[in-house]
């Protein structure tokens, strides 16, 4: 087939479907599918014609105004918590115990197992958290010790505490080495410091939150009780009312329902079409003796304007002639024809010819006067009252079975108020426990504004000092970096040496050895109960499911007791806890999960909901309905047209109201009814009155009276005629409206309601019981449907949408996020904070101390064979003692001449230099006229070393010739030092 013939076929088929539908097609496939089909063996233009209707049930007035949040910002902090709970756990990956470590016992009594077997189990579970204790308690017990032992060495000249007072020969890589070192390792104990202070700040603003954050969310837990008893109150109550109102409106209108369902039906509807056309022949007759009225008023109106008109007319071509020799008379002759000044030619064809030829309307008012007397409106009335003793057969025989029907929703309804009220008992429960919570809130309050200041302080005090110590490291560095080396003396020192850096150094130590045991037992405390707190608390809250700490406490907890009945009904068994599926755990899952209250209390323990939908059986509505349809019955005929009303009907059809001619009347109204127009001709006339000479008087005074007349009869007669036109046309109009009754004519309208009234009186004679008894049936099943909808309504609502616990769950989290989240994080970033601070402390020391030896030289490297001698000089004493304490043999050894001596910076022994190096001199070294030198001639010279300054003064005597007093030699002025 071509694609002009399947284009053919597709339009012949889309035509025939819209004819089928009546041109309805597109409407009727837009239309939704019926809710309730009728049942079998009912004709296709019965379908839906009692098409259901859903109750609107009225909604909750329920608040939204929940406050708690969720909203966690870490604030800089993140990757220290994160780092923290990583640890945490490392340390102890599993829960808070082994499984089965503890239990409950029948009487609710704890029971700790493994104490006294299978202790391996306890050590695979906590040695690695233990081996942190233990190590950081060994810590808290060796610094101090370390710390003494190091003070009696540095006290008795060792572990740095003197040394050679210039460098050995890599001091200087050293000193820059061991610098960078503890630079890197001040650097991450400042951000520990910075960690410490503000983990204390932030841990204290979580203190100071929580109770208010405590309040929020119980707040909104109450906010949220109260609302799902609201939304179970207005289900089940309100909406159950508003269901009985609409049924009780149902039964007491089932005949009117039914009469009004068969009327559509068979078509006898129209009966009410052809009731409306006889109640409107009082319209009719009154708009017919309006329109008589007008067409009479606005012939004598025409009559006397137009014998008005021509006798102004005589006058004023009379006058105007009698002035024709005057401009100004021939002027207004010129420009109006007086001798027209008449009703227009068409209206007076109107008025003499059409107007008279009319429709005899006192003839027609008298026809529908006999119709109206003849009693035709009582005689069609007849067959509708005929027709709506349907609807009181009806209901007078369902009337007996109706306060039984009502009596059963009533219990229906109370069966349902009795499932609302333990609703709200359970509800009840769990709000009085809600409220409870408050007063522990308060006390808790009060214990945290009394003893919280106590931790705050304590914790800043061990984050000051750290920060202590972190300064006098920082100001150490400083020093060492930058500073110059300590010269001899204390008047051209400078005070930020490298001495003075190696001092804050020690000092560092020395702090860091007093306050490691209190730092290490404040970590030890705060890492304690952290991870404690942390897996036994926290843990459990935010992952509930697989919690063996949950588990005890659903086991010591029964939360199944808000199922308790009351005292006069059957006790309340509480289940075994191998068997419950209810319990903190499960309510905790289920609200994240956003279910209705009713699934996560478990009401279905105290509400059968496959119950509620049996009600209408049970309270024997189903029986009490079929019967009261089974009375819906039509017995005996209905004459809803008798003869002596169609034969009337058939004489209003034919009467003269259908042949009047109404676009006559409404071409009266689109005419002019004077030739000339008044107003301008007065106008003119007056103009021309002014312009004649005194000598024309009299023509004056004639002239200006018609015009007067003139505006008169304009004002008066023309307006009239002009108002009673238009109201003529406008009541024309209303009357033809009125006789076609939604046709083009009365012939028409009454023809057709006589045919489809005989095929109503046709089909109500051979089907009419047949669809009475159908209607009736379809009547009951849509009662019933009503009944049932609000069931499956009922039980649908009540399982998956009354109390949906999203509110619940924010309320939840919000309290863990204040609690474990913004006091828990800061709390174990705190010790991990101060444990790092600590660990860090050992390796700084050994830094330390070699600095601040290295750091108190104040000579650079003077090269191997002085390095040399002051090695083979070490073990001597290195006092300043007078040479005149040494015995005479000494002294004349010494005094004896020598070749090329010079004495060497080795205490107070001497040694040979050889010779090729006797003008080798350190320039860092000032030699000076030595005071025992003159009071003890022949001497090598006093070397006097003070190792533990830093310092070295070396006096070199020159011996003269003679053997006299050695002269005094002038001071070197000082070199540039180098670090």
């Amino acid at each position: 087939m071509s694609g002009g013939g399947r284009w053919v076929v597709c339009v012949a088929l889309l035509l025939q479907l819209t004819v089928r539908s009546e041109g309805n097609w597109l409407k009727n496939f837009a239309k939704p599918k019926p809710q309730l089909r009728l049942m079998e063996g009912v004709t296709e233009h019965l379908h839906n014609v009692m098409p259901y209707e859903q109750v609107q049930f009225s909604s909750p007035n329920v608040s939204t105004a929940y406050i708690s949040t969720t909203k966690f910002q870490a604030a800089g902090m993140g990757h220290l918590y994160f780092i923290t709970n990583k640890f945490i756990q490392y340390i102890l990956s599993d829960q808070a115990f082994p499984e089965g470590f503890i239990d409950v016992e029948g009487d609710n009594t704890i029971q700790i197992d493994y104490l006294s077997h299978e202790w391996p189990i306890l050590v695979s579970h906590y040695w690695a958290s233990a081996t942190v204790l233990v190590a950081g308690l060994v810590f808290a017990v060796l610094m101090p010790l370390i710390g003494l032992t190091l003070c009696c060495c540095r006290c008795t000249g060792g572990c740095g505490s003197r040394s050679q007072p210039f460098d050995a020969k890599y001091d200087s890589c050293k000193r820059q080495f061991y610098g960078m070192i503890l630079a890197g390792l001040t650097i991450l104990i400042s951000f520990g410091v910075v960690c410490t202070f503000v983990s204390n700040e932030y841990l204290e603003d979580g203190v100071k939150e929580l109770p208010t954050n405590v309040k929020k969310s119980l707040n909104d837990t109450r906010l949220f009780i109260n609302n799902t008893k609201k939304e179970v109150d207005n289900l089940l109550v309100v909406n159950f009312d508003e269901l009985e109102e609409t049924l009780s409106n149902i039964l007491e209108a089932s005949g009117e329902i039914v009469k009004k369902k068969l009327g559509e039906v068979s078509k006898a509807s129209v009966l009410s079409n052809l009731t409306a056309v006889v109640n409107g022949l009082g319209l009719i007759k009154q708009d017919l003796s309006n329109v008589d009225s007008l067409t009479r008023q606005l012939q004598e109106t025409a009559l006397q304007l137009d014998a008005a008109l021509k006798e102004c007319r005589s006058i004023i071509m009379k006058k105007l002639e009698s002035c024709r020799f005057e401009r100004t008379c021939r002027d207004i002759l010129n420009r109006f024809n007086i001798q027209d000044l008449s009703l227009e030619a068409n209206f007076s064809q109107i008025l003499d010819n059409d107007l008279p030829k009319l429709p005899n309307v006192t003839a027609t008012l008298k026809n529908i006067s006999d119709f109206i007397t003849a009693d035709i409106e009582e005689e069609v009335m007849k067959g509708q009252q005929q027709f709506e003793k349907v609807k009181t057969i009806i209901q007078n025989a369902v009337n007996d079975n109706i306060p039984e029907i009502k009596l059963n929703i009533r219990k229906v309804g109370n069966a349902i108020k009795e499932n609302s009220v333990k609703v709200d008992k359970v509800l009840d429960r769990v709000d009085t426990t809600i409220a409870n919570s408050y007063s522990p809130t308060e006390q808790g309050e009060g214990l945290l504004k009394e003893f919280s200041p106590y931790r705050y302080y304590v914790c800043l005090g061990v984050a000051i000092t750290l920060f202590l110590i972190l300064i006098c490291l920082t100001l150490g560095l400083f020093c060492g970096f930058c500073g110059s080396r300590p010269e001899g003396g204390y008047h051209h020192d400078d005070c930020c040496n490298k001495g003075t850096g190696a001092s804050y150094l020690m000092m560092a130590v020395w702090l860091m050895f007093l306050s490691s045991a209190f730092l290490m037992i404040i970590a030890l405390f705060y890492f304690v109960t952290g991870v404690t707190t942390d897996r036994i608390i926290c843990e459990p809250l935010q992952n509930p499911t697989p919690s063996r700490v949950l588990n005890i406490v659903n086991r010591l907890y029964d939360v199944s007791a808000i199922h308790k009945l009351d005292n006069h009904q059957q006790p309340y068994v509480r289940p075994s806890p191998s068997n419950t599926d209810f319990n903190i755990s499960s309510i905790i899952r289920d609200c994240h999960h956003n279910m209705s209250l009713f699934q996560v209390l478990k009401m279905e323990r105290l509400i059968d909901l496959n119950k509620v939908l049996e009600y209408p059986t049970s309270f024997g509505i189903d029986q009490h309905i079929d019967e009261l349809v089974s009375k819906i019955k039509l017995e005996g005929e209905i004459v809803i047209l008798t003869p002596e009303a169609e034969k009337q009907l058939i004489k209003l059809s034919k009467s003269p109201l259908s042949s009047i001619n109404f676009p006559a009347y409404t071409h009266v109204l689109g005419e002019k009814i004077t030739s000339i127009d008044l107003i301008q001709l007065a106008d003119a006339l007056n103009q021309t009155a002014s312009q004649l000479p005194m000598s024309k008087s009299e023509v004056k005074f004639s002239l200006t009276n018609q015009a007067m007349y003139l505006k008169v009869h304009q004002a008066q007669q023309v307006a009239l005629m002009l108002d009673i036109s238009q109201r003529l046309e406008s009541t024309a109009n209303q009357l033809q409206e009125h006789l076609r009754f939604n046709h083009s004519s009365l012939r028409h309208a009454v023809e057709h309601l006589l045919i489809e009234v005989e095929q109503a009186q046709k089909y109500l004679y051979t089907e009419g019981p047949t669809i009475v008894t159908k209607l009736a049936k379809e009547f009951g099943e849509e009662f019933n449907k009503h009944i049932d909808q609000y069931l499956q309504r009922v039980v649908s609502q009540i399982r998956e949408d009354v109390g949906k616990c999203w509110p619940m769950s924010q309320a939840y989290n919000a309290t863990i996020v204040a609690g474990c989240q913004k006091i828990l994080n800061p709390y174990n970033g705190f010790w991990m904070s101060v444990g790092i601070c600590s660990i860090l402390f050992m390796p700084i020391i050994i830094l330390c101390v070699k600095l601040a030896s290295l750091y108190q030289k104040s000579d650079p490297y003077p090269g191997p064979l002085v390095e040399a001698e002051y090695l083979y000089d070490a073990y001597t004493d290195r006092e300043n003692i007078p040479l005149a304490s040494s015995n005479n043999k000494k002294k004349n050894a010494r005094n004896k001449p020598r070749k090329k001596v010079t004495t060497a910076p080795s205490g107070n022994r001497s040694s040979n230099i050889p010779i090729g190096y006797e003008n080798m001199s350190n320039p860092e070294i000032a030699v000076n006229t030595s005071a025992n030198e003159s009071r003890h001639p022949g001497h090598g010279g006093s070397v006097d070393y003070s190792a533990h300054l830093g310092r070295a003064n070396i006096v070199v005597p020159t011996t003269s010739p003679s053997g006299g007093l050695p002269e005094a030699q002038p001071k070197a002025p000082p070199e540039s030092q180098s670090s």
